[in-house]
């Protein structure tokens, strides 16, 4: 698998969450955190009903190739999630794990307990990246820009800026440069917080002509 089909896959399956999660993080205690940083924590709670949609454009350097998708991110307390993005699917009831891709026409489902939980949305929420201290660089009108950069090889980028709504505590924008220079932008809007959904927003019917992969034990 080359490095472009690599880095593809993991934005597929962290897409917005790691970015949410990584806006969080800080190397401060909650209480020294700014007003700002604070709703934003308590927005992208891991306990709090989230759903955006969002406009990526993947920019790869060695190719100099532009990629555009769009998508639409839906996340419940309890490990539930509704991920898509272009033809691929990611969905889970907090117990059965589903990726559907409609290019392959395909879906594989795993138990979640069998899924690498450090890409589960939770998961991630529940982490304290210290590591990531962001700093704020500019304010206009009622946006807030913040900034990260870094040189750790275990990171998975060297560079992250957030645009955040100054009342709202909503990200409208991420913007990420990963170590072989690839950007990734996130574009993101109508994002609710607090909603309930329904049972069936966290199963997935497989089309019936779809080829069925079962993992499960």
């Amino acid at each position: 698998m080359n490095v472009f089909l690599q880095a593809y896959k993991r934005v597929l399956l962290t897409v917005v969450i790691g970015i949410i999660t990584i806006s969080t993080g800080s190397s401060a205690s909650t209480d020294s955190l700014s007003p700002l940083l604070t709703l934003l924590r308590k927005n992208y709670n891991p306990e709090t009903p989230l759903s955006t949609k969002f406009s990526l454009t993947i920019y790869w350097s060695v190719r100099e190739k532009e990629e555009k998708k769009l998508g639409r991110i839906v996340l419940a307390p309890g490990d539930k999630f509704r991920v898509t993005v272009g033809g691929e699917t990611f969905v889970s009831n907090g117990k059965t794990f589903w990726h559907y891709s409609a290019q392959a026409n395909q879906a594989v489902v795993k138990g979640l307990a069998d899924v690498d939980r450090a890409t589960l949305p939770s998961q991630i929420f529940a982490r304290s990246i210290a590591v990531y201290p962001f700093r704020e660089q500019e304010r206009k009108k009622n946006t807030v820009l913040f900034a990260w950069k870094g040189d750790s090889a275990g990171a998975p980028y060297t560079a992250i800026r957030l645009w955040v709504q100054e009342t709202s505590g909503q990200i409208t924008r991420c913007v990420m440069t990963d170590h072989n220079d690839n950007t990734f932008t996130y574009i993101f809007s109508a994002t609710a917080f607090g909603k309930k959904y329904s049972k069936e927003t966290f199963e997935f019917a497989v089309p019936e002509n779809a080829r069925t992969v079962d993992m499960r034990n």
